[in-house]
């Protein structure tokens, strides 16, 4: 299920008795554990109990959720880390695996039991993430793309009758690197300076909302790829007056025009934007910009930079030369390209 269908089901009152909350969006995880807190209220009054399923056992999650409250209608359990649905957890032993099923066949209609995986990979031939899948309300909040983004933000600060520029919401986005939960916390702050009665415009995102250091990583590469020096250059001191270290610098920008390398790569095989990004563990957003910059510079040429790269992250934690030269030298080099 997606979160819009299901945070409006909790609101109206219909709270499933057990769901599984999964993926790596921080906002809309956050808005529907508050949603489901509120639900779960009689009066005021809350029953709520959070387990850690990495420190605790599952049967523990399934105990607790068979008891009833004494203080509110419905009990809220939180399960946290239920990374037995990941390839990055243990798997289930039988027994749980059969309390499990049996739990999710009748729960306790007296208790909200919430499974919540934080991470973005599923293990879909598992048992455990098989029951959670078939028997429970399962909300994917995995990253969503560019243009889902853009419209959660749009509607939101339509709704908030928010005076904002469309240049204004645009900068706001690449800001963010179009990240819903980041641009929303950004969005509070906007929210704060439009109650004085004030316009948001491009120049008030621009004092407000800082970039990020992967978007000037983005930018520096992107001035690479095209060849801008003197933008690169620009970019990078800045950075280094930021107090960010070369080798921090360096590390980023390798890490960059790697996945401009694999996101061509896999494009070339037929995967969409949102597949190559799933792939690969990175937001869309940065697939997205890493197709655009790929266009800008021949694959074979991409390929020679990126390894000369490596050799100068190689010299640079080896200890060969000046850490500061090496970005120079790379340039340089860039420069003598065919």
């Amino acid at each position: 299920m997606d979160f819009q269908p299901a945070i409006q089901a909790i609101r109206a009152g219909q709270t499933a008795p057990v769901y599984t909350i999964f993926g790596s969006e921080q906002y809309l995880r956050d808005q529907l554990l508050e949603a489901l807190r509120q639900a779960t209220e009689s009066d005021g009054e809350s029953d709520r109990l959070t387990l850690d399923l990495n420190e605790q056992a599952l049967m523990d999650a399934i105990d607790e959720a068979n008891m009833f409250s004494f203080f509110a209608d419905q009990r809220l359990i939180l399960a946290w880390n239920a990374n037995f649905a990941t390839s990055q957890g243990s798997k289930l032993e039988k027994h749980e695996e059969k309390a499990l099923e049996e739990y999710l066949k009748n729960p306790n209609k007296a208790s909200v039991l919430v499974f919540v995986i934080p991470g973005d990979q599923l293990d879909k031939r598992r048992k455990g993430s098989k029951l959670l899948q078939k028997h429970s309300t399962f909300v994917d909040i995995t990253p969503m793309d560019e243009g889902q983004v853009q419209r959660y933000v749009q509607t939101y600060i339509a709704n908030s009758n928010l005076d904002m520029t469309r240049e204004a919401v645009g900068e706001l986005l690449r800001r963010v690197d179009g990240q819903l939960s980041q641009a929303m916390h950004e969005l509070e702050k906007l929210e704060s300076y439009h109650s004085l009665g004030r316009r948001i415009t491009l120049d008030v995102v621009e004092d407000l909302v800082p970039r990020t250091l992967e978007s000037d990583v983005f930018e520096l590469s992107n001035a690479v790829v095209t060849k801008q020096i003197d933008r690169a250059i620009q970019i990078y001191q800045d950075l280094r007056l930021m107090k960010h270290e070369p080798i921090a610098l360096h590390a980023l920008i390798v890490s960059q025009f790697r996945i401009m390398i694999q996101t061509k790569l896999l494009a070339q095989e037929g995967m969409m934007e949102g597949q190559i990004a799933s792939h690969l563990g990175v937001h869309p957003y940065r697939v997205k910009l890493a197709m655009q910059s790929v266009r800008q510079m021949p694959f074979e040429e991409l390929v020679d930079f990126y390894n000369q790269l490596v050799e100068a992250d190689y010299g640079m934690k080896t200890g060969v030369g000046d850490q500061e030269s090496h970005f120079y030298l790379l340039l340089t080099r860039l420069m003598e390209m065919k």
